[in-house]
């Protein structure tokens, strides 16, 4: 079936009118069903898994998506109840689960540190693809953030905010860049800690 694209909203109508003028070059009828994202609502995938859009902060309106798993669990009160009374009151009421949602994996896409900063689903996602442009002085944290991007230094002086997240994946570095000299940088300025859970989406 025709693809499902999201986007935002603001850019809906200039989307639809590129992607229109690219079939009347290509001469060719492309089959795609274009949104605009709605960012309170869950869209869902299959069974209990969907995702939900979420705003990053770029030099044009961009998005970061979260895949979240849907489950139940027990409320608090109820917690320290053995098994058979627990059964015996899922008779009796419908009141004891409650509906919770797990972040599973976000990416952030191109994106200021407060993607993360603000955001309460990134930070407690169990896989995060976070940006990080830039590695160096020569390339600043000013200039990081001019363009829409984010510094390693900014991952690092806010480290703390990455402590629930159980394996972080940093993207879309730079290409003036040298694969060893990414990896040496990353060992040598990540807290021990966060660079265990750390890897280097590399491509070369």
């Amino acid at each position: 079936p025709p693809a499902d694209i999201y986007c935002p909203p603001e850019i809906f109508e200039p989307l639809s009118k590129i992607m229109r003028l690219w079939s009347e070059i290509e001469q060719y009828e492309m089959q795609y069903n274009l949104q605009p994202i709605d960012y309170n609502r869950f869209y869902e995938l299959q069974g209990n898994m969907g995702f939900r859009a979420i705003r990053s902060i770029h030099r044009v309106p961009s998005n970061g998506y979260c895949i979240i798993q849907r489950t139940k669990k027990l409320k608090a009160e109820f917690l320290g109840l053995p098994g058979h009374e627990i059964q015996r009151l899922k008779l009796e009421r419908d009141d004891l689960f409650y509906e919770a949602e797990i972040p599973m994996i976000t990416f952030s896409g191109d994106t200021q540190i407060e993607f993360v900063l603000e955001n309460e689903l990134v930070r407690s996602s169990r896989v995060l693809f976070m940006e990080c442009t830039y590695i160096c002085d020569r390339r600043p944290t000013e200039r990081a953030r001019r363009w829409g991007h984010t510094h390693l230094d900014e991952i690092v002086s806010n480290a703390d905010a990455f402590a629930d997240v159980e394996h972080l994946f940093l993207i879309h570095f730079s290409t003036r860049y040298k694969r060893e000299t990414i990896l040496k940088t990353l060992k040598d300025r990540l807290p021990d800690w966060l660079h265990e859970r750390t890897t280097a989406f590399l491509t070369a």
